[in-house]
Protein backbone atom coordinates (compact mmCIF):
# COMPACT_ATOMS: atom_id res chain seq x y z
CA UNK A 1 0.00 0.00 0.00
CA UNK A 2 0.96 3.48 -0.88
CA UNK A 3 1.15 6.49 2.00
CA UNK A 4 1.40 10.21 0.35
CA UNK A 5 2.42 12.58 3.21
CA UNK A 6 1.72 16.02 2.07
CA UNK A 7 3.53 18.97 4.10
CA UNK A 8 1.58 22.43 3.74
CA UNK A 9 2.97 25.45 5.05
CA UNK A 10 0.21 28.28 5.69
CA UNK A 11 2.10 31.07 4.88
CA UNK A 12 0.92 32.89 1.97
CA UNK A 13 3.98 32.90 -0.71
CA UNK A 14 3.74 36.51 -0.97
CA UNK A 15 3.26 38.08 2.38
CA UNK A 16 4.90 35.31 3.63
CA UNK A 17 3.04 35.73 6.77
CA UNK A 18 -0.50 33.42 7.43
CA UNK A 19 -3.14 35.12 6.01
CA UNK A 20 -5.74 32.54 6.29
CA UNK A 21 -6.21 31.60 9.52
CA UNK A 22 -4.98 27.42 10.79
CA UNK A 23 -9.42 26.22 11.33
CA UNK A 24 -10.15 27.89 7.75
CA UNK A 25 -6.97 26.40 6.06
CA UNK A 26 -8.14 22.93 7.38
CA UNK A 27 -11.25 23.53 5.93
CA UNK A 28 -10.01 24.28 2.69
CA UNK A 29 -8.15 21.30 2.82
CA UNK A 30 -10.22 18.60 4.22
CA UNK A 31 -12.52 19.84 1.49
CA UNK A 32 -9.88 19.41 -1.19
CA UNK A 33 -8.95 15.32 -0.34
CA UNK A 34 -12.72 14.71 0.46
CA UNK A 35 -13.64 15.31 -2.94
CA UNK A 36 -10.12 14.48 -4.82
CA UNK A 37 -8.82 11.96 -2.92
CA UNK A 38 -11.73 10.15 -0.51
CA UNK A 39 -10.21 11.49 2.60
CA UNK A 40 -6.69 12.20 4.19
CA UNK A 41 -5.76 12.40 8.12
CA UNK A 42 -4.48 15.82 8.74
CA UNK A 43 -2.56 17.02 11.66
CA UNK A 44 -1.04 20.35 12.43
CA UNK A 45 2.60 21.03 12.90
CA UNK A 46 5.56 23.41 12.86
CA UNK A 47 7.71 23.59 9.24
CA UNK A 48 11.03 25.72 8.09
CA UNK A 49 10.76 27.07 4.64
CA UNK A 50 13.55 28.69 2.38
CA UNK A 51 11.48 30.43 0.00
CA UNK A 52 12.49 30.27 -4.11
CA UNK A 53 14.19 34.11 -3.09
CA UNK A 54 16.58 33.14 0.20
CA UNK A 55 13.74 34.19 2.84
CA UNK A 56 13.47 31.43 5.46
CA UNK A 57 10.02 31.55 7.46
CA UNK A 58 9.11 29.58 10.34
CA UNK A 59 5.49 28.22 9.63
CA UNK A 60 2.45 26.27 10.97
CA UNK A 61 2.06 23.39 8.74
CA UNK A 62 -0.60 20.94 7.73
CA UNK A 63 0.65 17.16 7.56
CA UNK A 64 -1.99 15.05 5.50
CA UNK A 65 -1.27 11.25 5.18
CA UNK A 66 -3.15 10.18 2.18
CA UNK A 67 -3.12 6.26 1.94
CA UNK A 68 -3.63 4.12 -1.26
CA UNK A 69 -4.81 6.71 -3.50
CA UNK A 70 -3.29 7.17 -6.60
CA UNK A 71 -0.33 9.48 -7.47
CA UNK A 72 -2.14 11.38 -10.38
CA UNK A 73 -4.89 12.56 -7.91
CA UNK A 74 -2.98 13.29 -5.20
CA UNK A 75 -1.01 16.07 -7.40
CA UNK A 76 -3.92 17.23 -8.38
CA UNK A 77 -5.17 17.87 -4.49
CA UNK A 78 -1.32 19.41 -4.11
CA UNK A 79 -2.41 22.00 -7.02
CA UNK A 80 -5.90 23.09 -5.79
CA UNK A 81 -4.05 23.57 -2.40
CA UNK A 82 -1.54 25.52 -3.67
CA UNK A 83 -3.77 27.83 -5.65
CA UNK A 84 -6.09 27.80 -2.59
CA UNK A 85 -3.79 28.71 -0.09
CA UNK A 86 -1.58 31.00 -2.45
CA UNK A 87 1.68 28.19 -1.29
CA UNK A 88 4.73 28.36 -3.07
CA UNK A 89 5.39 24.28 -3.39
CA UNK A 90 3.78 21.40 -1.40
CA UNK A 91 5.72 18.56 -0.31
CA UNK A 92 4.74 15.03 -1.00
CA UNK A 93 6.37 12.57 0.08
CA UNK A 94 5.91 8.76 -0.87
CA UNK A 95 6.40 5.55 1.00
CA UNK A 96 5.33 1.99 0.20
CA UNK A 97 3.82 0.26 3.59
CA UNK A 98 2.84 -3.00 4.95
CA UNK A 99 -0.62 -2.64 6.98
CA UNK A 100 -3.32 -4.98 8.20
CA UNK A 101 -6.79 -3.71 8.29
CA UNK A 102 -8.33 -5.04 11.66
Amino acid sequence: MTKNTMFIGLNDQISKRQEINTLDAFKIVSNIFREVTGGATITEGTGVYTHEDGTVVIEKTLIAAIYDCDMEHVIEAADQIKVALNQESVIIETTEVNSVFH
